[in-house]
């Protein structure tokens, strides 16, 4: 018994010295700071841009450990377009009539840095990312809740496809 009590201590022992450092998120150099501005809306659904300002704050405020700032002070600056907002075709009774659909959103985005003394940023990445999201029409508010998960997936898939190169200490 006393065997298994120090195997099981010396193991708890040793993951809690292993955790020591462990820190999430991407790191991008000492003092720098990061800025979210609105998305160009060139979709036909209005307020997208708006409603997805939120979600793409909130994701470089977790993801990425720099403090996030005014989009004219940052250091690094997430800029971009939303450009396409498609509801789509959905499954069908045998009576033809609607029973589940779903949106699909495509975002482009950019990161940009102003580096200090530089007057022009410079894009140091593009991506494109796009979502769809399915939900069944005798759910009530199914489409703004599939608009929502949404946008939530791209804004995460953004920062973390635009800060990936910052994971990593140069060699």
């Amino acid at each position: 018994m006393t065997k298994a009590f120090l195997s099981c201590a010396a193991l708890l022992l040793a993951l809690c010295a292993a955790g020591c450092g462990y820190r999430t998120g991407y790191t991008p150099p000492v003092g720098a700071t990061v800025g979210v501005a609105f998305f160009e809306n060139v979709s036909k659904e209005r307020d997208l841009d708006r409603d997805f300002h939120v979600p793409l704050s909130e994701s470089a405020q977790r993801i990425v450990r720099a403090p996030l700032v005014q989009p004219d002070r940052a250091e690094y600056l997430i800029t971009g377009r939303i450009l396409e907002f498609r509801r789509r075709n959905g499954i069908r009774d045998t009576d033809n009539r609607l029973l589940e659909t779903g949106v699909r959103i495509t975002v482009e985005a950019r990161l940009e840095r102003l580096a200090p003394g530089d007057t022009e940023r410079e894009v140091l990445r593009r991506i494109e990312v796009q979502d769809e999201r399915g939900y069944a029409l005798s759910v009530s508010g199914g489409e703004t809740e599939a608009r929502a998960r949404a946008l939530r997936y791209i804004a995460d898939r953004v920062v973390i496809d635009l800060f990936a190169d910052l994971a990593w200490d140069a060699p």
